[in-house]
């Protein structure tokens, strides 16, 4: 019974010393070793591309409506100019 509290024991230092010379490890190079990038990193870049795609698009559509508002709005001025000419007959 005894020999077993022994092989625990020693078990524990064992463990202890390895998990001291890891931290010292760590404590000597972290300073070095650039953090590795996190999954939450990932997922930020993802929101910014598609906060910047939605943004883009949106220009997109405001641009176009313009565009067609023009067109439309030339259409209509071309529309009244011919009937204002004589023998030119309005289109609808």
């Amino acid at each position: 019974m005894e020999e077993n509290w022994y092989a625990v024991e020693q078990q524990i230092r064992d463990r202890l010393t390895e998990a001291r010379a890891g931290a010292r490890t760590w404590a000597l190079t972290g300073g070095l070793v650039p953090a590795a990038r996190r999954p939450h990193a990932v997922r930020v870049v993802f929101i910014r591309l598609r906060s910047w795609a939605l943004a883009r698009a949106m220009e997109f559509t405001t641009e176009l409506s313009r565009a067609l508002a023009n067109v439309r709005t030339a259409t209509k001025r071309r529309q009244s100019t011919h009937a204002l000419l004589p023998g030119k007959k309005s289109r609808p």
